[in-house]
């Protein structure tokens, strides 16, 4: 869960797990002091930030449950009970407009089994490991953009604790970018864009989050292609406001090259059916599958204080009247409120708190559009390495989550109260989680520690009448920079 994380004043280690406490910190600073700040406020990638050359930080980062499978927003890790751990590690280098950075990642998971049933659940009972291109970037930047080749997770959106098409759930994925690295400042206010293309893989040893961790054998074993943009904008004359539009398509890799259509049309089709008169894409026999969204953040700067949502809905609507009388049709969304509560100058607390809605609405009894990561055209559904690339808590699950941290200097300790309702559509029996959590971080000479233990009471596990039980999850996250990163 992405609570934890190293937030600090010098260049530290940023484990995958945790990428999202970079765009965290800038909009702490965005709300604390009322700063711009340098990185962008809705678009945020993995790595460590830093303007020169330098040997990155080494960090451990161990992850353990007692029970089943617990955690999301944890990049590499994969969804088991037992041990696993993560080593991250590489360097930053740069010459003028170019930037490299090597930062893979090492995964190792224990993986023993655990109980499961028909519906939930799957191990082999052997361990995994893999090496993961991790959060690695190649980039060539002038003015506000940049364009390169990575593998580094993406977070788009507003959200705090989840995100519905791109996140740090799934290993990034291997991908070609044109982007803007910091807001681009125009006459009519500031904009921030991301174009990818890049390649989904599966793993055949591991279970899939979409199917509620068990495998799917029968699937096209096939790599896939995505393509994907996020546009934001900050109106000028509304300086606290950004609103934005995500999208992303995807369809099986092999034959692209040999199809019909032009270059735009084979490999950035996300843009060019964009401006399509006929509405060939809501035709649900062709091998694609997207998912799209629409965002609002408001940020009150008096009051250190933000609103934001992010509406998406994965069914293409025929017409505009499609999305008039049906618009909770296909519809996932996360609404959230944070707030920074000054004490002093180097403290402060950091209060949120958000929902988010992946199951269908009632309007699926007339017309069901399924589960919001799952369309028929794509067997593996919106996902890399079999986990889903968008919001981490579970497949069809509602989350609710309340938190709070204090925080002094580059020291934190966090607490968090969260409900997860497991894909309660047609159910009459319902699973619920329970969790609560606390997030301690300490610097130490020059290490830097960051902690989460989380108790998670489990009723009717696994859609079981009665069959109540309790989880234990705890990470542990080490970083230990090699040089001095003093700038």
């Amino acid at each position: 869960m992405l609570v934890l994380g190293f937030v600090s004043g010098r260049l530290s280690a940023q484990p995958s797990f945790i990428i999202h406490n970079q765009f965290a910190s800038a909009r702490e600073n965005h709300l604390q002091n009322q700063e711009d700040s340098t990185s962008a406020m809705v678009i945020q990638r993995g790595g460590i930030k830093t303007s020169k050359t330098t040997i990155l930080p080494v960090t451990i980062t161990s992850q353990f449950n007692s029970h089943h499978p617990y955690g999301y927003n944890d990049a590499s890790f994969i969804p088991a009970n037992g041990l696993q751990s993560q080593l991250t590690f590489g360097a930053n280098i740069k010459a003028g407009p170019v930037k490299l950075q090597l930062q893979p990642e090492l995964i190792y998971a224990a993986n023993p089994t655990y109980p499961l049933n028909g519906s939930y659940g799957y191990s082999s009972g052997k361990s995994y490991t893999k090496l993961y291109g991790g959060q690695s970037t190649l980039s060539v930047s002038a003015s506000s953009f940049s364009m390169g080749v990575s593998t580094a997770n993406k977070w788009w959106g507003p959200g705090v604790t989840n995100a519905l098409i791109m996140s740090n759930n799934a290993p990034g994925f291997a991908n070609i970018f044109i982007k803007t690295h910091r807001p681009a400042k125009t006459p009519i206010g500031n904009f921030e864009f991301e174009l990818v293309g890049g390649r989904l893989e599966s793993d055949s040893t591991l279970p899939y989050e979409n199917f509620h961790v068990k495998p799917s054998p029968n699937l096209r074993n096939s790599w896939r292609y995505i393509n994907a943009y996020i546009l934001s904008y900050n109106p000028k004359w509304l300086p606290g406001v950004y609103v934005g539009l995500i999208r992303s398509l995807q369809k099986y890799g092999p034959g692209i090259a040999e199809g019909k259509g032009s270059f735009t049309n084979k490999y950035i089709p996300i843009v060019t059916k964009t401006f399509q008169k006929k509405n060939d894409w809501g035709d649900d026999t062709l091998s694609i599958d997207q998912v799209a969204s629409f965002f609002v953040r408001i940020v009150f700067p008096k009051s250190k204080s933000e609103l934001y949502v992010e509406y998406g809905k994965n069914d293409y609507g025929e017409r505009t009247r499609d999305y008039l009388m049906a618009p909770t049709h296909s519809v996932a969304h996360i609404v959230g409120f944070k707030k920074i509560v000054t004490l002093n100058k180097n403290r402060y607390l950091n209060l949120g708190i958000e929902f988010t809605q992946m199951s269908q609405s009632p309007d699926a009894i007339l017309r069901s559009a399924g589960n919001w990561y799952v369309h028929g055209q794509i067997g593996q559904g919106y996902t890399n390495y079999n986990q889903i690339m968008g919001v981490g808590s579970g497949f069809g699950a509602n989350k609710q989550i309340v938190m709070g941290t204090w925080v002094s200097g580059n020291n934190r300790i966090g607490v968090f109260i969260e409900k997860t309702n497991r894909d309660p559509e047609n159910r009459s029996i319902f699973w619920t989680d329970m969790a609560y959590g606390i997030t301690p971080q300490y610097t130490l000479y020059n290490f830097t520690l960051a902690a989460q233990l989380v108790f998670i009471a489990s009723k009717n596990y696994m859609w079981e009448n009665e069959n109540n039980l309790s989880n234990f999850h705890a990470k542990l996250a080490i970083t230990y920079p090699i040089t001095n990163l003093k700038n």
